[in-house]
């Protein structure tokens, strides 16, 4: 029962995008198509995953036993960066049309601050996040599956709204970004609602 507390606290509660408002530069980029922004998410969700785990296990049993955690940071970008350098390998090999479509925003995975903010939130608040000093790696797992998944459903379900929206006579001034910004307030205001079921 406390795995799954944890991976509907991460998902809906918690969610990185809606509640801590991180990666909210390729959340509004990549979101006008639900391909790319279903391609995005998965990638997301792959480099999340992996990287907060390995950056975890070097945190517990690297930096931390050898009084180097002020290194963590340079630590978790390098861990971060080979993550998104494989993804981008792999769409690049098996999906020119993908890889073109993610554009920019498949290198800029690096730079997410949703995929380094997880690595870091691990380490520093997670008496907070799991009311425990000692996150075991299993917690640390699902949670940052959690998350990602958050992640990816977040920016599917906001590309399907701004595909809707596209259809129907919106005012000029309001089309674009200052629409869609009103739509992840409203998106946020509902995921706030989650917070009372846990």
């Amino acid at each position: 029962m406390e795995y799954i507390a944890i991976a509907f606290g991460a998902i809906f509660v918690n969610n990185v995008i809606l509640n801590q408002f991180y990666g909210l530069c390729p959340f509004l980029g990549v979101s006008t198509k639900k391909s790319s922004a279903l391609s995005m998410g998965m990638a997301v969700t792959f480099v999340i995953t992996l990287s907060t785990m390995i950056a975890f296990a070097i945190y517990n049993y690297v930096l931390v036993p050898n009084e180097i955690t002020y290194l963590s940071t340079i630590v978790f970008i390098l861990v971060i960066a080979s993550f998104v350098q494989l993804v981008e390998m792999f769409i690049k090999r098996f999906s020119a049309s993908l890889y073109s479509a993610l554009g920019v925003y498949l290198p800029l995975i690096t730079t997410n601050c949703a995929v380094l903010g997880v690595a870091i939130d691990i380490t520093v608040n997670s008496n907070k996040i799991f009311e425990t000093d000692t996150p075991t790696f299993m917690m640390v797992t699902i949670y940052a599956l959690g998350i990602s998944l958050g992640y990816a459903l977040v920016i599917f379900l906001f590309s399907a709204i701004r595909e809707e929206m596209d259809a129907y006579p919106i005012k000029r001034n309001w089309k674009g970004i200052p629409i869609a910004l009103i739509t992840a307030f409203i998106m946020a205001m509902i995921f706030v609602g989650f917070g009372g079921i846990v």
